[in-house]
């Protein structure tokens, strides 16, 4: 059925091309692979329709796609969602999205339904899969009723459980699982001191065979978080190592609707939101009515704390590839030496692979209908060129 499409692409060769060619061809072959997967999802999906007693979806692709068990169950859920979303499934055969974006609005169609779902497919197109997943989530956690969202939490809090062993080999084992508020205190806390361990290791000037690896060093910060906590500790961590949630005003005051949520996109319940009220370990970054983050900026080289609190309420971390705000720095997008201010409308937030992307020129901002995208300098050039 598909022979002649297989040998065309068995002959394409890099051999040859230049950079720019090389470049068009892995955009053209991840659209021809998209097409692909929307074709191999819908024939999934119809094998779930046939309600004859076979083999299931799943078992279909595990056996003969060779896929993995995780990922047949994967492809399974959302060949049945997209089956009721056409405009997903159509920008998916285009090419305009990829497999990721398409399993990221079935988990979204999930939590809400398939035609509320099918108009994030505008989002999708526009922005890498990792970072739709999180607007997909955020999107998806919203529309939660307070009901469901404590639900949600008190069946999350139930799940916790931590266990200890030892192996073999006489190592102590640790395995652990925690609702998100409480996962995000220990991770915020964790990669304070494993940013601090890196650092004296050297940071980015360390050398390489006599550094700790990203393992050890968090070993090594779960260690030392663990053995050396102080309780009446006053010291106020940097507000990229703080757990902080997202409160619009009328959440503040007991009004009707309003967003409360961290930010990696988990909505929560009214209770919580309470609970964080009070509680000093958890930051909180207060929007207007109008959805803006309320002005604390100062005209000063490097960020100030309440600008950082303001930065992770609105990027949510790097708006180059999605890394959480613990690894990402304030990039002044009128450079500083240009004379450019540190203001909140002036700076976004960059990992420091981004980071460097940008300051040595293959890569630029441009503006977006919702805040800043990074794209290589060559493809701008080619999108101004073609605008022209």
């Amino acid at each position: 059925m598909f022979t002649e499409a297989h040998q065309s692409l068995q002959t394409a060769s890099p051999v040859g091309l230049s950079r720019p060619e090389l470049e068009d061809a892995v955009e053209a072959l991840a659209r021809v692979e998209a097409h692909a997967v929307e074709r191999r999802l819908a024939f999934l999906a119809a094998i779930g329709d046939l309600e004859d007693g076979g083999v299931a979806p799943e078992d279909v692709n595990r056996s003969r796609a060779r896929r993995s068990k995780k990922s047949s169950r994967k492809a399974a859920k959302t060949a049945k969602k997209l089956a009721a979303m056409p405009k997903t499934r159509a920008a998916l055969a285009k090419g305009e999205i990829t497999e990721e974006h398409a399993d990221a609005a079935a988990d979204a169609a999930e939590q809400t339904s398939p035609e509320e779902a099918d108009d994030l497919v505008k989002y999708a197109s526009a922005q890498p899969a990792d970072l739709f997943g999180k607007r997909a989530r955020d999107w998806a956690g919203n529309r939660r009723g307070d009901d469901e969202k404590k639900t949600r939490h008190q069946r999350q809090r139930a799940n916790r459980e931590a266990t200890m062993w030892q192996d073999a080999d006489g190592m102590t084992v640790f395995f652990a699982k925690f609702d998100p508020v409480t996962g995000k205190r220990i991770r915020s806390q964790l990669d304070e001191v494993y940013e601090g361990l890196w650092r004296a290791d050297g940071g980015r000037e360390g050398t390489p065979g006599t550094m700790r690896s990203p393992e050890q060093r968090r070993a090594d910060a779960l260690a030392q978080l663990i053995t050396t906590h102080e309780s009446g500790s006053t010291k106020r961590p940097h507000p990229k190592y703080l757990g902080l949630v997202r409160l619009d005003y009328d959440r503040i005051t007991a009004a009707c609707g309003g967003e409360a949520v961290l930010v990696d996109g988990e909505a929560l319940p009214q209770s919580v939101v309470d609970q964080i009220l009070c509680d000093g370990a958890l930051a909180g970054a207060i929007f207007g009515a109008d959805g803006e983050v309320l002005w604390q900026g100062r005209s000063v080289r490097l960020a100030t704390d309440a600008q950082w609190t303001q930065l992770i309420a609105r990027d949510g971390g790097c708006i180059g590839c999605g890394a959480s705000p613990q690894h990402c720095e304030a990039h002044h997008i009128d450079y500083w030496e240009n004379l450019g201010p540190t203001d909140i409308d002036n700076l976004v937030l960059l990992c420091s692979h981004d980071h460097h992307l940008v300051h040595d020129g293959s890569h630029v901002l441009v503006s977006a209908d919702d805040g800043w995208q990074l794209v290589r300098r060559s493809t701008q050039r080619r999108s101004d060129a073609e605008a022209a």
